[in-house]
């Protein structure tokens, strides 16, 4: 190798681009027997500054004319898998472990690009082999975990992030990534105490007040603020109630649509939206560390519904009074990170629409755009105009024989109304509603119907609607 070419590859690895730049520009330019090592040293200068799309022809072009590489190859599968095509990735992955079979990172790229593919099998095999070959490597079991998990293998997830713990204790992702684990596996007292790294992780507010820990406050006052999604907070507002028994005042900030809801209900003493000026407290507490300061567990769940109640005014349109009532929400918040999963297309719904003696209400306070030829189509009822935030919902949901719904803040509200609702959910489903089971300890209202290995959301639809039969003829 010339040496120039060579003191570029150095500067490369020791992350001097601007030298290999230089050296690319003023040393190599001009030697024709260089030509295509000067193009892998671009395409490798742009897939380390991100320019991923760049790289890759450069990338490929490489592969064609040079020797294969482990370096070439790793760089062609990561500009391949940063721009979409993650079949070209995986054979480029493959390529680096058959030219080095003990190369832990090879296994590593491939097992990721796996896990993207959905492949969640082969990617725990490639995973093993990464924890076999380097022991040490954190992201090999972290996504070992993910990979379990994804499959419901969860308490070998649980030890493999164990296994990342072990490494790198002080990480707050791979904590509140196990705690996830923990809670979908029922073991609510470890998996809440794990759920505390979501501060750290997130970045969560801290507030220049003593965090409360459970500790009573006969004349005091606490500030609790409510965190994440409208879900997760009609879900745990619920814990108010066990707060007001220990001290003498409950602030809670919320997020706006829910404001009036939650004032209506009474769950705190004053319900300010965000910034908005409050008294002087003594303390301060997430909303959501209230189940690991009461000690949750599956049997002391606070289930006393409904714990929510509502004072608007929004009346459904008159209908047949034999119909039975029901409300659909198939999609939620779209800049949600898990919302291609939870949600569906109205599309997938219109076999359910079709159900005789049923009044369907849609309960979207959005449609797609792409989805309103089907939307003004279908038979749905659209009643969402007049409502202005979660208490209009609230009056409209009470007025409903049952809720349908994919797992959004609607199907929290109905459950919290005490209503009936039948939720639908993805494989795998968020940790609140554990495995297997069709009912929640949250709400007992509720009843789930769960997508099967990767069944998709069809034979869930099917299903729904033979027991939406059955229901209308017992109702």
């Amino acid at each position: 190798m010339a040496p120039e070419l060579k003191q570029a590859f150095a500067a490369l690895d020791a992350g001097q681009i601007d030298e290999v730049r230089r050296l690319c520009h003023h040393k190599l330019r001009n030697v024709p027997e260089l030509a295509e090592q000067v193009l892998l040293l671009h395409g490798l200068i742009a897939n380390r500054s991100g320019r991923h799309a760049e790289a890759l022809p450069l990338l490929e072009r490489a592969a064609k004319t040079l020797p294969p590489s482990v370096r070439l190859f790793s760089a062609l599968g990561l500009a391949c898998q940063a721009t979409g095509h993650q079949a070209r990735a995986a054979e480029c992955f493959v390529k680096c472990i058959q030219l080095d079979p003990q190369s832990h990172r090879a296994y590593l790229k491939l097992a990721d690009v796996c896990l993207d593919l959905r492949q969640y099998e082969r990617a725990i095999q490639l995973y093993q082999q990464v924890t076999t070959l380097a022991p040490d490597e954190v992201a090999g079991w972290n996504n070992l975990a993910i990979a379990l998990r994804k499959l419901g293998r969860l308490k070998e997830a649980a030890e493999a992030y164990q296994r990342a713990l072990a490494l790198t204790p002080d990480d707050a992702l791979i904590h509140l990534n196990l705690s996830h684990t923990l809670l979908a596996a029922g073991r609510l007292p470890e998996g809440f105490q794990e759920f505390k790294h979501r501060c750290q992780a997130l970045a969560f507010r801290r507030e220049p007040l003593p965090l409360w820990t459970g500790e009573p406050l006969p004349g005091g006052t606490l500030f609790v603020f409510a965190e994440q999604g409208l879900g997760d907070t009609l879900q745990f507002v619920r814990y108010l109630a066990l707060v007001r028994e220990r001290v003498g005042r409950v602030i809670l900030e919320s997020q706006g649509p829910l404001r009036n809801l939650l004032a209506a209900s009474g769950v705190a003493d004053l319900v300010p939206g965000p910034g908005e000026p409050r008294p002087a407290c003594e303390a301060w507490v997430p909303l959501m560390h209230l189940p690991a300061i009461f000690g949750t567990t599956l049997a002391t769940i606070p289930a006393n519904i409904p714990y929510l109640t509502t004072r608007a005014h929004v009346r459904l349109p008159d209908g047949p009074a034999n119909e039975l009532k029901v409300g659909v929400a198939w999609a939620g918040n779209r800049a949600f990170h898990n919302d291609a999963l939870r949600s569906m297309r109205l599309k997938q719904l219109l076999p359910l629409l079709a159900t005789p003696g049923v009044r369907f209400f849609s309960l979207q306070k959005e449609v797609a755009p792409r989805e309103l030829p089907e939307f003004l189509s279908s038979t749905l009822v659209p009643i969402m105009e007049q409502v202005r935030d979660f208490a209009d919902t609230g009056a409209v949901v009470e007025q409903l024989d049952l809720v349908i719904s994919v797992d959004t803040a609607v199907a929290h509200l109905a459950g919290a109304l005490g209503k009936p609702v039948w939720v639908l959910l993805p494989d795998p489903p968020d940790w609140r509603w554990l495995t297997e089971r069709d009912d929640s300890p949250w709400y007992p209202t509720m009843r789930l119907f769960r997508q099967r290995e990767r069944e998709g959301w069809g034979p869930v639809i099917a299903r729904v609607a033979e027991a939406l039969a059955q229901y209308k003829v017992q109702h």
